[in-house]
C-alpha cells in the first residue's frame, strides 16, 4: 500500500489531506453484546483500481442497530468510523457549509445554500416511541457537506424525515487522527437527540464522493489505489472500523476486511 510522502506533515496537521488504504469489494459483519446487535458494512467503487496511481472513488459505509429481544437499545452516544491509514481524503479548497444553514432547514433548502460543499448522500432510519404508545419507523435522506466544527474539518450529515413525524437533525462527524497505525482518518460523531430523546437511529448509510476544481486542477474528495504487491492481481486489507458507544458502557466495534483488484 502506498505510503504518504515523507515531506508531508502528520495527519490533520497543516495539509488538509488524510491518507488511508481503500479496497474495493465490501464485506459486512455483525456483532452482539448481550441483547444488543449491531452491524457494519461498506466498500468502495470501482472495484478495479490502479496499483500505484490514486484515482477518484466512491466510499460507502453503513450499519444497523437493534436488540435481539425487541426492546429499545440504550442511548447511542457516538458513532466512530475509522478508515485505514493509506489513501487520500482531500478537502483543501473545497467550500465549507456553515452549520447554521443546515439546522431546521429542508433538504432542498440545504442543497440550495450549500450545494457547492456537498460531498455525499445517504439515508437514515430512526425508530420513535412515546410513553404509552407504540413505536414506529421513520426514514429520511441524508446529505453530507464539507464543513468546519470548532475550527477543525468536519462532515455535516443533515437528515430530514418526512414520514409520520417530520424532523431534521445534523450529525457532526469531526475528522480526527485515529489512534494506532492501522487507521488514519477518524470520523467521530456525537449522536444528537432524536425526537427529543424518544427515538434512536436504527440504520444508516452514507456514501462519500465529490470531484472539484482548485486553481484549474481537478481534485477528488476521496481517492484510492489497489496497492497489491507486484505480480499479485488482488489484495485484501482492513478497510474501516466502526465503534458504537452506548450510554450503558457497551462499545461494540467491527472491522471490515475488503479486497480489490489491481491493474498496471
Amino acid at each position: 500500500m502506498r505510503k504518504p510522502m515523507s515531506h508531508k506533515r502528520p495527519l490533520l496537521a497543516l495539509s488538509a489531506v488524510l491518507v488511508f488504504a481503500l479496497v474495493a469489494t465490501a464485506s459486512a459483519d455483525l456483532k452482539s453484546d448481550g441483547n444488543l446487535l449491531v452491524s457494519f458494512h461498506g466498500g468502495i467503487s470501482p472495484g478495479t483500481l490502479p496499483r500505484t496511481k490514486q484515482v477518484p472513488v466512491t466510499a460507502q459505509m453503513g450499519g444497523k442497530i437493534k436488540t435481539t429481544d425487541g426492546t429499545k437499545p440504550p442511548h447511542l452516544n457516538r458513532i466512530i468510523l475509522d478508515i485505514n491509514s493509506h489513501g487520500t481524503l482531500d478537502y483543501k479548497g473545497l467550500p465549507d457549509c456553515p452549520l447554521g444553514k443546515l439546522q431546521n432547514s429542508s433538504a432542498k433548502t440545504a442543497e440550495a445554500a450549500c450545494g457547492d460543499a456537498q460531498v455525499g448522500h445517504g439515508n437514515v432510519t430512526s425508530r420513535i416511541g412515546f410513553p404509552g404508545q407504540g413505536d414506529f419507523a421513520t426514514n429520511g435522506p441524508l446529505l453530507a457537506f464539507n464543513g468546519k466544527y470548532k475550527g477543525k474539518p468536519a462532515i455535516f450529515a443533515q437528515v430530514n424525515s418526512n414520514s409520520t413525524l417530520a424532523s431534521t437533525f445534523v450529525i457532526i462527524f469531526e475528522i480526527k487522527q485515529a489512534k494506532g497505525k492501522t487507521f488514519g482518518a477518524e470520523l467521530n460523531a456525537k449522536v444528537p437527540p432524536i425526537a427529543s430523546g424518544n427515538g434512536y437511529i436504527a440504520a444508516y448509510d452514507i456514501s462519500l464522493k465529490r470531484k472539484f476544481t482548485v486553481g484549474g486542477k481537478m481534485h477528488s474528495y476521496i481517492s484510492a489505489n489497489c496497492a497489491a504487491p507486484k505480480g499479485v492481481s488482488q489484495g485484501s486489507f482492513p478497510f474501516a472500523r466502526s465503534t458504537y458507544e452506548f450510554a450503558d458502557g457497551r462499545n461494540p466495534a467491527i472491522t471490515l476486511t475488503q479486497s480489490c483488484k489491481a491493474k498496471g
